[in-house]
């Protein structure tokens, strides 16, 4: 018996005719979907996350922290010299892997408005910063205002973030207040600095969007006293993942040692470890489901070979090997996983792209049921608060989807071993099954 007959008796028990349907069969049905069952949040959670981490990790590499951070250092009395920033500045600008450089001086400060306070990371920068610096102008969005009216005002100016302006209830147009600290005598005293707000801006992540108060930078250097505020030069290259040792050593040749240097890994090592220790564990859960899923495989060709009993006699009795019927059983098996990976892959990458308007979807019906509830119960729905399936402080506004098409397929592999792992054990058993006590069973 060859493997294209082995392949033949594989192909009927997975596709019998229509009068053979039995309860083997829609076990295999049952397999199937199952497996596909499984694939379809593993492949969600895998677009989802690479998706979701890429879109952070980017707004936290570019516009957080950069991809390395010269910080200048300053004493006593000193004033930030602004001549030595643009000269550093200049100087890094020659390198070749160098993409962008722009001047930031940030320190931590109280912003009030006539609704409030809050706590803000002011960020002094160059008016044209929303203009010439790449990432910026990509990953920044005015949601009122304009950022125009930043750039070219002459005036005290200030760019803030969106939940900021929505937890003090500002609008372009009002007065904020800022509180930093000032030394005078070797004494601390805070100082208090009013801005128009020019435009409210959003990267699309609250957790930033919930410090941002960006200001002209020479007016950074009036308020912001050097001892309490970090004074950088802020450069992109043109990947961050590769080779940033390196030019971090560039960087600091061409400064010449002059500042301390920091990557962005540096700088936040903890958060992305923690991403990625987050991504892994979601992973390993998948997993653990489609091995699940794999051992229904096993079951399945245990009912079948019982079925079967009566065929697989008068196959050995015509001289069948027991290596063919082996062959048979492992290659329905692996029919069985090919076939959910054939419906659950494409079906979890549909997800996956939709994923946003289901979530969307999937809201208004939980906020529907707990409306009427809480009407039923309450009388009203005065006190009642919108539930939001992904706490946008954690997330992005919109979920990015980054179908990883190497993982996917490394996947797919390893449901394809599984299924055959899973059919070793019961396609042995089948391959074992004496003719003559079938036979007799049968009462043949």
């Amino acid at each position: 018996m060859s493997i294209k007959s082995s392949a033949l008796l594989a192909s009927r028990m997975l596709l019998p005719k229509v009068n053979r349907k039995s309860v083997g069969t829609k076990s295999i049905v049952g397999a199937v979907i199952c497996i596909a069952l499984s694939l379809i949040p593993l492949v969600t959670v895998l677009s989802v996350t690479d998706g979701m981490i890429e879109g952070i990790t980017e707004r936290l590499i570019n516009l957080s922290s950069s991809h390395i951070q010269a910080q200048f250092s300053y004493f006593g009395d000193e004033t930030i010299d602004k001549d030595f920033m643009d000269f550093g500045c200049e100087s890094v600008k020659k390198l070749p892997e160098v993409k962008e450089a722009y001047e930031l001086i940030s320190s931590s400060g109280f912003v009030s408005s006539k609704s409030g306070r809050c706590g803000a990371l002011i960020r002094a920068v160059e008016r044209d910063t929303f203009e010439k610096v790449g990432s910026y102008k990509n990953l920044f969005s005015c949601v009122e205002g304009s950022t125009e009216d930043f750039i070219n005002s002459n005036s005290k100016s200030a760019l803030i973030g969106k939940e900021i302006a929505s937890r003090l209830a500002l609008s372009p147009g009002d007065t904020i207040r800022l509180v930093t600290t000032q030394k005078l005598n070797g004494k601390i005293f805070p100082k208090i600095t009013a801005f128009k707000v020019s435009g409210i801006i959003s990267c699309g992540y609250q957790e930033l969007d919930s410090l941002w108060v960006f200001i002209p930078i020479e007016e950074g250097i009036k308020i912001l006293h050097p001892e309490n505020a970090t004074v950088s030069i802020m450069i992109e290259t043109s990947d961050p993942f590769k080779n940033i040792k390196n030019v971090q050593q560039k960087v600091d040749e061409q400064l010449l040692y002059s500042a301390m240097t920091y990557t962005w890994d540096e700088l936040n090592q903890g958060q992305y470890e923690n991403f990625s220790s987050t991504k892994m564990l979601l992973l390993f859960i998948m997993i653990l489901i489609v091995l699940v899923a794999s051992v229904n495989i096993s079951s399945c060709l245990v009912m079948l070979s019982m079925e079967r009993q009566k065929e697989i006699a008068i196959l050995k009795s015509v001289g069948v090997k027991n290596s063919d019927i082996r062959k048979s059983f492992i290659l329905t098996g692996l029919g069985i996983g090919a076939a959910g990976v054939i419906i659950g892959i494409p079906l979890g990458i549909l997800i996956s792209f939709n994923i946003n308007s289901l979530i969307q979807l999937v809201e208004k019906i939980i906020n529907a049921f707990a409306q009427l509830f809480y009407l039923i119960k309450n009388g009203n729905l005065r006190s009642f608060y919108t539930i939001y399936l992904m706490d946008e402080a954690y997330y992005l506004e919109k979920i990015p989807v980054e179908i990883p098409g190497k993982q996917i397929i490394m996947y797919i592999l390893m449901t394809l071993v599984l299924s055959l792992l899973t059919s070793l054990a019961p396609a042995a058993k089948a391959a074992k099954e004496k003719p003559i006590e079938t036979f007799r069973k049968a009462g043949v």
